[in-house]
């Protein structure tokens, strides 16, 4: 049995409605990023694997390291790079280093669990490896993103939201923008979904994800995602999307609720 894109929309957001309470947080296993950051001194580790299926190659990372660190309340850095591996039909599998991305975050309004929160979240990617190029694993030059990330609570339901542009010197600039939201339905498990776009000069890449995270201990979170594009060209666009990754906090997640006062 296979669901329409507007079946598999429909669904998606009636779990989530559903479910309380909601929650806004996008970042892994999304495309779309929150202003959360990890706290003062704390890492945050993603390592994932993803794999991409299109209508004339096969592209996965294998696997995607994302390392994150908190400085103070309100900043994060970030540093992220994956090994590749693309397979065209007709052509062989060819694998190599893809290109690296260094990030900071700054959340300049509220912070996790308020009714706002509102960050900017500089970002640049450059090349690894002059063979990745030449394999066509990723393409010549470099880019800048610079996007913004927003979240809002209206009770009970809270949304994400994310825009930037990203300008990039091999190809051809675009907008990219995204919407999430999540639901807690047991005390370790969430369910996330996800609407995420990107905009070139000639097309409209629209993406609908579902994932879940599961707390398994106060360090150990397991994620996963599924996606499929609802438009896009039909050649290049993602038939099928699937991330599955592990992240470690350590020593743990902040806490940025204010202490409680000592009782008296």
């Amino acid at each position: 049995m296979r669901l329409s894109a507007a079946t598999f929309s429909s669904t998606l957001a009636l779990a989530l409605t559903l479910s309380r309470p909601l929650f806004a947080q996008g970042g892994p296993p999304l495309l779309t990023d929150d202003p959360d950051t990890p706290g003062p001194r704390r890492w945050e580790i993603n390592l994932s694997l993803f794999r991409e299926w299109s209508r004339q190659s096969r592209v996965s990372e294998i696997p995607r390291l994302d390392v994150n660190y908190g400085v103070g309340r309100r900043l994060q850095l970030k540093v992220e790079a994956p090994y590749l591996a693309k397979a065209e039909d007709g052509a062989s599998t060819v694998t190599g280093p893809g290109n690296m991305v260094a990030g900071v975050k700054w959340r300049f309004l509220g912070q996790e669990g308020q009714h706002i929160a509102w960050s900017v979240y500089p970002q640049y990617e450059f090349n690894t490896a002059h063979a990745s190029v030449a394999k066509g694993l990723v393409a010549d030059g470099h880019a800048l993103l610079l996007p913004t990330e927003l979240t809002l609570e209206v009770h009970p339901i809270e949304l994400g939201f994310e825009i930037g542009r990203n300008f990039s010197s091999g190809r051809p600039d675009e907008w990219l923008y995204g919407v999430t939201t999540e639901a807690s339905i047991a005390r370790r498990l969430e369910l996330l979904g996800e609407l995420h776009g990107e905009k070139g000069d000639d097309a409209t890449e629209l993406i609908v994800n579902g994932g879940a995270r599961y707390r398994a201990t106060s360090r150990l979170t397991l994620m996963l995602a599924v996606g499929h594009a609802v438009r896009g060209s039909p050649a290049d666009r993602p038939r099928l999307l699937v991330y599955a990754g592990l992240q470690i906090n350590t020593p743990d997640r902040f806490n940025f609720s204010p202490p409680h006062p000592p009782a008296r």
